[in-house]
């Protein structure tokens, strides 16, 4: 195998990573405006998911330490946090910032707006490493990004906090490319710290990332054929220890509700929620140029398209032959060349299959995606029996191309899912996703197989930067370079961005500003409870209404009855549902909420259709209630003493998590 000529040492510079930051968060702000002008006060897209992380940084950033897990919400039930991801590193992220402003919605801007800019700057730090190109690193800094996926998923945070995956290749290629002498500790140390926090960043790229990682590592021991230097291999086992070791810590809340009955993903939801075939053809609708021409079948979680600029300059990079040094192997043979095209043709016909097509010819039927699957791996097999063929096979694997592409594939199949689909349709009963979900602890608890596609456009933005790198010779290389990154940009535009998006069902009782004067007075007053006041808020079980009851919650942190989040206790469930019966078995709905344990409740009557909200506070007020405050068409009463925790808690012992569906 021939290993490609490594960059010379010190080629990053502090003035260059700067430089590419400073471009990366002023087109961060063009592409997100109009947010810019209300930082303070808009959120990005709608008040769902982005409103339940703004509580849950706020939720971290005053509790670190005290705590922390037992968030206010589904009281009085334990480990509330761990119903979701618990944005730990971003939480800390902004500890300064919510220290001195005490606004939530601002931290969540400035971490949504870091996400890009580090994941672009991160990514440049990486491919200007591989590839010793400043343009090179530039293309592949917006490819990932300005990649189409993360315009699909603006509101999940959490998928979008990719800026530490960049870091931790390059903090191991840093390690490997030392001279066997002098490798250093600290790049591997830079590589383990990158590793963690991305962990707890996004819980989906701790089961999804981690594999490229361990995958990176044994690669460049087999390239540079290390596994017998006992130097060079036990610090990279160690730091896998390690990271392992800090990281545990933060996955037993989620253990410990798996023992209190927490079930795990069904199979069907999870199925549900994987990737077809076709979302890799199908792109957001408000992008300004694939928006309209890339819908070949929209889905939830289902919108994969990784643009047409970033795609063509990494399958020129994945196919491209590199030639570096000495090594390169001698021509194949005829029958070998005609193999090697046999093997090819038999790849685009499994690609067709997979994609819902079928080939028939006259005498020729192929329609079954298994045996096309079977066949091109029997041929590949047959081919390896060369010896110019493993060489040349070997020749591409040990190239970063060769590696970088080998794991986008892996990741584009795992996106698949436990079953592959084309247009809703079952076209392989299994896939490799169905290993993990049944043998790896901890993937049957992951909902949505479909963001694989992040890590594979974290493969591409890196092979898009070694296509640019390898588009024309150096003396031409910097103007192509940028003319990519400037059609990348432009693919990955959507603006105006969608700001405090309500959904029209509930307009006419939500307002469209979140911070108004009467919600101001209304939840200062519920800051003047007593500490161990516990709060109902009417009506109950609407997520529209209870994400935003959650963030209300920033301003008193009393523990709270309501609440929305991945999973919930089932008797929040039987809660909501007795609450709806008031009209028709109202003692029932009182008994159900005298064992919720709260000891006020409000009732925004202006949340109800018609009278009903009167009635709702009229029936609190028939059950011994006392109103104690009244701001507009919201009322807060204190109930009678409710029952003891003890009295409610062996129910919690004992719960089954019900999962969201979103």
């Amino acid at each position: 195998m021939v290993i490609e000529k490594e960059p010379s040492v010190g080629t990053h510079r502090l003035r260059d990573v700067f430089g590419a930051a400073l471009l990366f968060a002023a087109l961060t702000l063009v592409l997100t405006w109009p947010l810019a002008r209300g930082l303070a006060r808009d959120l990005p897209g709608d008040f769902g998911d982005p409103l339940f992380v703004t509580w849950v940084l706020a939720w971290d950033a005053a509790h670190l330490g005290r705590g922390l897990w037992n968030a206010n919400i589904f009281y009085p039930h334990p480990l509330t946090l761990a119903y979701s991801e618990h944005f730990l590193p971003q939480a800390i992220e902004i500890l300064p910032v919510y220290a001195l402003t005490r606004n939530p919605i601002l931290c969540y801007n400035l971490v949504f707006l870091s996400t890009f800019v580090l994941s672009g700057t991160a990514m440049f730090v990486l491919v200007r490493e591989l590839t010793n190109s400043r343009s090179a690193g530039i293309v592949a800094g917006l490819a990932f990004m300005c990649a189409p996926y993360r315009l699909a998923n603006l509101p999940h945070l959490q998928v979008l906090s990719t800026g530490w995956m960049p870091l931790v290749i390059y903090g191991l290629r840093r390690y490997f490319a030392g001279r066997p002498e002098r490798r250093g500790i600290l790049p591997l140390a830079g590589a383990g710290a990158a590793w963690v926090i991305q962990n707890l960043s996004c819980g989906y790229y701790l089961f999804f990332f981690s594999p490229i990682v361990i995958a990176y590592v044994v690669w460049e021991i087999s390239r540079r054929k290390l596994w017998t230097d006992a130097r060079a291999l036990w610090p990279p086992a160690a730091l896998g220890g390690a990271v392992a070791a800090v990281t545990a810590p933060f996955l037993m809340p989620y253990l410990q509700l798996r023992h209190l009955g927490g079930a795990p993903r069904s199979l069907a939801e999870t199925i549900r929620f994987s990737a077809d075939t076709h979302a890799y053809f199908t792109a957001a609708p408000e992008l300004w140029i694939a928006g309209s021409l890339m819908q070949a079948w929209p889905q939830p979680e289902g919108v994969l398209f990784p643009g047409f600029t970033i795609t063509a300059l990494a399958l020129a990079a994945a196919v491209r032959r590199i030639r570096r040094g000495t090594g390169e192997p001698a021509g194949l043979r005829p029958w070998e060349r005609i193999g090697a095209w046999t093997f090819g043709g038999s790849c685009l016909v499994t690609a067709a299959l997979a994609g819902g097509w079928s080939l028939r010819l006259p005498g020729v039927k192929v329609t079954s995606l298994a045996r096309a699957g079977l066949t091109t791996a029997a041929i590949g097999g047959a081919l390896l029996l060369s010896r110019r063929v493993r060489s040349r096979a070997g020749h591409w694997l040990a190239t970063p191309a060769g590696f970088f592409a080998a794991a986008t594939l892996f990741a584009i199949v795992m996106s698949f899912g436990p079953q592959v689909h084309a247009r809703g349709r079952v076209v392989a009963g299994t896939n490799l996703y169905a290993l993990c979900y049944n043998y790896v602890p901890g993937f049957d608890g992951l909902r949505v197989p479909a963001r694989f596609a992040m890590v594979a456009a974290f493969g591409l933005a890196v092979l898009a930067g070694y296509g640019a790198a390898r588009a024309a010779p150096l003396d031409r290389q910097r103007p192509i370079a940028w003319m990519a990154a400037a059609l990348i940009a432009l693919e990955g535009c959507a603006m105006p961005l969608t700001l405090n998006y309500s959904s029209p069902d509930y307009r006419p009782a939500l307002p469209q500003q979140l911070d108004t004067e009467a919600s101001r007075l209304l939840y200062d007053a519920v800051a003047r409870l007593p500490q161990s006041a516990a709060i109902v808020e009417l009506p109950l079980g609407e997520p529209a209404f209870d994400i935003r009851y959650m963030y209300y919650s920033t301003r008193h942190w009393r523990p709270l009855v309501n609440g929305y989040s991945g999973g919930q206790p089932p008797e929040y469930q039987w809660l909501a549902a007795s609450l709806q019966d008031v009209e028709t078995r109202p003692d029932n709905a009182w008994r159900a909420l005298l064992e919720s344990a709260a000891t006020h409740a409000i009732v925004h009557e202006a949340f109800y259709a018609a009278r009903r909200g009167a009635a709702i506070s009229e029936w609190l007020r028939g059950n011994g209630a006392r109103e104690i405050e009244s701001i507009g068409k919201d009322r807060i009463f204190e109930l009678e003493p409710a029952r003891s925790i003890s009295s409610v808690m062996p129910r919690a012992r004992g719960l089954r998590i019900a999962r969201h569906p979103s």
